[in-house]
């Protein structure tokens, strides 16, 4: 496992200098040895053929049909519908949070005598209103997000 390490690192390296070569050998403890030294040759070294390097994440490929084009287009709209779709479950679940809490505050109330006054019950159906619409956002911004999946 560490050999594939120093080969992956060895490969790294490599594919950031031109075109240099690289050798492998075995020490007499055992210990496989890569290096670009040619008098590894020497010592019963082999060449090493490497892969050539992936072009860089940040460049795109250089000759890309129109279909890939396209299809590239379009996981890139749905990608962004779907950081969209996330920010507005984060922002109507706050939303939600907020509702509910003004919700349990308002609970207490004006009274006159035993019973409420009508402004008390005008309130909870104001609040009762702005949880169910914050419930109906999430639940919106929720299947939004799933038929993007």
């Amino acid at each position: 496992m560490r050999s594939l390490l120093i080969a992956f690192a060895i490969a790294g390296a490599a594919s950031a200098a031109t075109a240099q070569e690289v050798y492998k050998y075995t020490t007499p403890g055992g210990n496989t040895v890569y290096t670009d030294d040619p008098a590894a040759a020497g010592k019963g070294g082999q060449k090493v053929d490497l892969p050539p390097a992936p072009p860089s994440a940040g460049s795109p490929p250089a000759a890309l049909s129109d279909a890939d084009r396209k299809l590239a287009a379009q996981a890139d709209q749905r990608m962004a519908a779907l950081d969209r779709a996330s920010a507005d479950i984060v922002a109507a679940h706050e939303a939600l949070r907020t509702a509910e809490a003004r919700r349990a505050e308002g609970i207490e109330g004006d009274r006159q005598g035993r019973r409420y006054r009508p402004e008390y019950w005008e309130r909870q159906r104001a609040l009762e209103q702005a949880v169910a619409s914050a419930k109906a956002r999430l639940n919106d911004a929720l299947a939004r997000r799933n038929a993007l999946r």
